[in-house]
C-alpha cells in the first residue's frame, strides 16, 4: 500500500475540541432575529375527521402571532408521491398535525394549544400491512386526494410505485427475470414462508430534529436544518413550494441516516413562517421524535426460494409488503435500493419474481434510516434462505460467498437498470473474516449449538450486505488557496461520522500541507456547489473525489502562477508546507503567500459523475448466548468486516463499524420495536425509558477485519465508503445465531425478545 502523509493516519478532528467543550454550534443555538417559536397540536386519534375547529381563544392570547390550520395552510403536499398535506381535516395517525401555533415563546405557544377547541369524528383504523390490503380495510387516503405517479394511482392503501431515482424511466418496484417456476423445478430443495421485520423502530439520534425558516421574499427561503444533506432538504422542498431554498446546517449531532430530507417537517415550518409573516423555529421534543417523526420502514416477506445441492440458488419468488405508515418520504426509493441490494447478495440466482407493495396505514410516517430498504428486506429474505441451507446442510458463509456478486457480474440498482461490477472481489474478505472469527471452529451445523453450559446455549450466525450507492449521483466542489490557507467548498454536514475531516485530509494530502491549514466551509448550499449529501455510503468516494480533483486543479494553477516567478515550467515544480520548489533543486523555493498575496485567491474546481458500477460490502459475524429458561439473549462476540479500498480515517472507520452494527443492526434484531396500543392506535414507547435499546455498558466484544485493496473507484486514494451499511447485515446474522443456539428451532420474526424465544421453545 502507498504511504501517505494524512490519508490513513489518525488525525484529531478539527471540530473535536469545540464539541467536547460545549462550544460547538448546533441548530438550536442559532439566534434568528424576530423568530417565533412553533408548537403543534396533534391528533389524539389514529384515524379521524375534524368536524369543527375554533382557534379564536388561542389567537387572542398575548404573544401569539399566528395559528395555522388546514383552513389557512398553503396547499402543498410532501412525500413520494406527493400525498401528505401541510395540515388536513382528515387525520391519519395519532400525532398527525391538527393546528400550529407560532408565538414569542415556547411557553406561550404551549399554552395556546390548550385553548384550541376541536370536535373530532373517530374513524376505523388499520395498522398491519397485511390487514391494510384486505378488502374492506379502512382507507387511509381517498380518491379526491388524487395520488398518482408515473401513470400509476393510489389503490386500496397501496401507493403508486416509483421515485425520482428512476428519472423518466418506469418505476423499479419488482425484479422479474428468467422463469421462477422453472427454477423451482430445477432445485433440489424449495422452501416457503413468511418472515416479519415489522415492529416500527426509532433510529435513535440523541438530538431531536430542528428546523427554522425565514422567507427573504416571495421567491426565496432560508432554512436552518439539522440535516446530514442540506440539498436533500432544499431540492424536494423547492419543488414542493415553488421557491428557492438556501439550507444552512451547523452541527447535526447524531443522525444514523434519519435526519436527511426532513421533507414534511421542513414543509410544515416553512408554511408556518409564510402564514406568520415572520421567521419560525421548531425544535421537536423527544416525545414528538419518538411518537410522530419518521421511523424505519417495517416489512414482511412472503416468499419461496429454490436451491440446488451445491448451494446455488436457482429461483426466488415473493411478495415484499412494505409498511410506510401514513406517508412515504422516500419509501419508494428504499424499495428500489432494497431490491438492488438483495440482487447483489443473491446475484448468481437466474430466476426472479419479487414484487413490492408500498402500503399506507394509520401508523406514524416512515422516513429514511440507516439500512435504507436493503436491511429490512434482507433481514427477511435471507432468513428464509437459511431454511434451504439447513435442509441441504450448507455452510452459510460458503453458500453466501458463492452466490454473492463477483467481478464481471451484473446487478440491478435503483434506476431499474443493470450495472456491472468491474473489479470488486470480496472473496478474500469473506475468508479473512471467517478465519478471524474462528467460524469453522465454532460452527457445528444448523441444529447443533456451538456449546451448551447449563441453561445457556451458544450459537453463531453470519450475514452479508452490499450496496451500489458508494459513487451515486454527481458531486461538485471547489478549493480556494488564499495566502497560506486552503478553503474547501463542498456541502458536507457534520452528523457524527467525520466526513468533514475526511475531505480536509484529501485536500491536505493533494496539496501536501499541514491539516490545520485546511478549512472546510460551513454546510450551506447557498455558498457551496451542488451535492446529493451524505447518504448511502457515498460521501467517501464522491466528496473525496470532487475535493481531490478541485485541490489538484488548484495546485496546477498554483504551479502555473509560480512558474512565471521562478522562470521554469509548471511541470518542474512541487509543493510542501505552503512552499513551492523546484523538484531538482528544492532550495529554490517561494512561499504560497508570494504567489497568492493579500486579496488574491487561486480556485480549483472538481466534480465526479454518479456511477452505480461500484458496490461495497460488509460482513457481520455474531455469537449469542441464549438462556433457555428466561429467553434472554446476550451478544457475546461480534465481528464486522469489509474491504474499504484505502482507510482514510482509522478511528472514524472503527466507530462506523461499531456504531453501525450497534445503532442499526444489533438492537433492531434483539430489542427495539415500538409497542402499539391497538385500541387507541398510540405508540406507547414514546420515551427513552420504555423504548428499549442497549446502553453502552452492554456492548459486547467487538472485532473488525479491514482489507485495503486499491479498487479503481473515483476516489483519488482508492477508498470506498461503508458507513451506511455497517450494521445492515446484523439482524439476519443475529436471528441465525439465535436459532443455531436453540438447536435449529425456527423463529420468523424480529426482534427476538425473550417472549418470542420462550414461545418458540413452547414455554410461553
Amino acid at each position: 500500500m502507498a504511504e501517505y502523509r494524512h490519508i490513513g493516519k489518525v488525525r484529531r478532528r478539527q471540530d473535536g475540541r469545540a464539541i467536547v467543550t460545549g462550544k460547538a454550534v448546533y441548530c438550536d443555538d442559532i439566534k434568528i432575529p424576530g423568530a417565533l417559536y412553533m408548537k403543534v397540536l396533534r391528533s389524539p386519534y389514529a384515524h379521524a375527521e375534524i368536524r369543527s375547529i375554533d382557534v379564536s381563544a388561542a389567537e387572542a392570547m398575548t404573544g401569539v402571532k399566528a395559528v395555522m390550520t388546514y383552513k389557512n395552510a398553503p396547499a402543498w403536499k410532501s412525500g413520494i408521491p406527493a400525498c401528505r398535506p401541510v395540515l388536513d381535516h382528515h387525520l391519519r395517525c395519532v400525532g398527525d398535525g391538527v393546528a400550529v401555533v407560532c408565538a414569542t415563546s415556547n411557553d406561550i405557544a404551549e399554552a395556546a394549544l390548550e385553548r384550541i377547541q376541536v370536535e373530532y369524528e373517530e374513524l376505523p383504523a388499520v395498522y398491519d400491512v397485511e390487514d391494510a390490503i384486505k378488502d374492506g380495510a379502512p382507507e387511509v387516503y381517498r380518491k379526491e386526494d388524487q395520488i398518482e405517479s408515473k401513470g400509476y394511482v393510489y389503490d386500496h392503501n397501496c401507493l403508486p410505485p416509483g421515485s425520482w431515482f428512476e428519472g423518466d424511466d418506469p418505476p423499479f418496484y419488482k425484479i422479474q427475470e428468467g422463469d421462477a417456476e422453472k427454477g423451482f423445478a430445477e432445485s433440489d430443495v424449495v422452501v416457503e414462508g413468511k418472515v416479519s421485520y415489522d415492529k416500527p423502530t426509532f433510529p435513535g439520534a440523541p438530538e431531536a430534529p430542528f428546523i427554522a425558516a425565514r422567507w427573504e421574499d416571495e421567491g426565496h427561503v432560508t432554512v436552518w436544518a439539522s440535516s446530514q444533506g442540506p440539498n436533500m432538504v432544499a431540492r424536494p422542498l423547492a419543488m414542493t413550494i415553488g421557491a428557492h431554498i438556501s439550507t444552512i446546517t451547523p452541527n447535526v449531532g447524531g443522525s444514523y441516516g434519519n435526519k436527511d430530507s426532513l421533507s414534511y417537517t421542513s414543509m410544515l415550518v416553512v408554511a408556518a413562517a409564510k402564514v406568520a409573516g415572520a421567521p419560525v423555529r421548531y425544535a421537536m421534543t423527544k416525545e414528538e421524535q419518538l411518537l410522530v417523526y419518521e421511523r424505519r420502514l417495517s416489512n414482511k416477506f412472503i416468499g419461496k426460494i429454490g436451491m440446488t445441492k451445491d448451494g446455488m440458488i436457482r429461483s426466488i419468488k415473493g411478495d415484499w409488503l412494505v409498511s410506510t405508515g401514513i406517508s412515504s418520504e422516500l419509501t419508494q426509493g428504499q424499495v428500489a435500493e432494497g431490491l438492488g441490494e438483495l440482487n447483489l447478495a443473491l446475484n448468481k440466482t437466474p430466476n426472479w419474481d419479487v414484487v413490492t407493495k408500498v402500503v399506507v396505514s394509520n401508523l406514524p410516517p416512515v422516513g429514511i434510516a440507516r439500512g435504507f430498504g436493503g436491511q429490512e428486506l434482507k433481514a427477511c429474505a435471507l432468513h428464509l434462505l437459511t431454511r434451504a441451507m439447513k435442509k441441504l446442510d450448507r455452510d452459510p458463509v460458503q453458500c453466501l460467498k458463492k452466490n454473492f456478486c463477483s467481478p464481471g457480474h451484473e446487478y440491478y440498482w435503483r434506476t431499474g437498470h443493470k450495472y456491472k461490477n468491474p473489479m470488486m472481489d470480496y472473496t478474500p474478505c469473506f475468508d479473512a473474516a471467517a478465519e478471524k472469527f474462528r467460524w469453522n471452529e465454532r460452527w457445528k451445523g444448523w441444529t447443533t449449538p456451538s456449546r451448551v453450559e447449563g441453561s445457556k446455549s451458544y450459537g453463531v450466525g453470519f450475514s452479508v450486505h452490499s450496496s451500489g450507492d458508494p459513487q451515486s449521483d454527481e458531486t461538485f466542489a471547489y478549493v480556494r488557496l488564499e495566502n497560506d490557507q486552503v478553503m474547501v467548498h463542498c456541502v458536507i454536514a457534520e452528523c457524527g461520522n467525520g466526513q468533514r475531516l475526511g475531505v480536509a485530509k484529501v485536500a491536505a494530502e493533494v496539496l501536501n500541507v499541514p491539516l490545520e491549514r485546511v478549512t472546510v466551509v460551513a454546510a450551506d448550499n447557498g455558498v457551496n456547489p451542488a451535492d446529493f449529501g451524505l447518504a448511502g455510503s457515498r460521501g467517501t468516494i464522491t466528496a473525496g473525489a470532487a475535493v481531490g480533483r478541485a485541490a489538484q486543479a488548484a495546485k496546477e494553477k498554483l504551479f502555473e502562477e509560480a512558474s512565471h516567478i521562478m522562470h521554469c515550467s509548471p511541470e518542474e515544480l512541487d509543493t510542501k508546507d505552503l512552499m513551492v520548489f523546484k523538484k531538482d533543486d528544492p532550495s529554490v523555493s517561494i512561499p504560497w503567500i508570494q504567489i497568492c498575496p493579500l486579496y488574491y485567491s487561486i480556485t480549483g474546481t472538481g466534480m465526479i459523475e454518479g456511477d452505480f458500477n461500484h458496490n461495497n460490502c460488509v460482513l457481520n459475524f455474531v455469537e449469542v448466548e441464549v438462556d433457555r429458561d428466561t429467553g434472554l439473549v446476550k451478544l457475546t462476540d461480534l465481528l464486522s468486516a469489509s474491504d474499504v479500498g484505502q482507510v482514510v480515517n482509522p478511528i472514524e472507520l472503527k466507530m462506523q463499524f461499531e456504531g453501525g452494527l450497534g445503532s442499526a443492526g444489533m438492537d433492531t434484531a434483539q430489542l427495539e420495536g415500538h409497542v402499539l396500543d391497538p385500541r387507541i392506535g398510540r405508540i406507547m414507547t414514546h420515551n427513552m425509558i420504555d423504548y428499549k435499546w442497549r446502553p453502552f455498558n452492554e456492548l459486547p466484544t467487538f472485532n473488525t477485519v479491514t482489507l485495503e485493496t486499491p479498487f479503481d473507484t473515483g476516489h483519488p486514494f482508492h477508498a470506498i465508503g461503508i458507513g451506511e451499511i455497517t450494521g445492515a447485515a446484523g439482524p439476519a446474522a443475529i436471528l441465525m445465531a439465535v436459532e443455531n443456539a436453540l438447536g435449529g428451532i425456527e423463529i420468523n420474526e424480529y426482534p427476538v425478545t425473550p417472549d418470542v424465544i420462550l414461545k418458540a421453545l413452547g414455554k410461553a
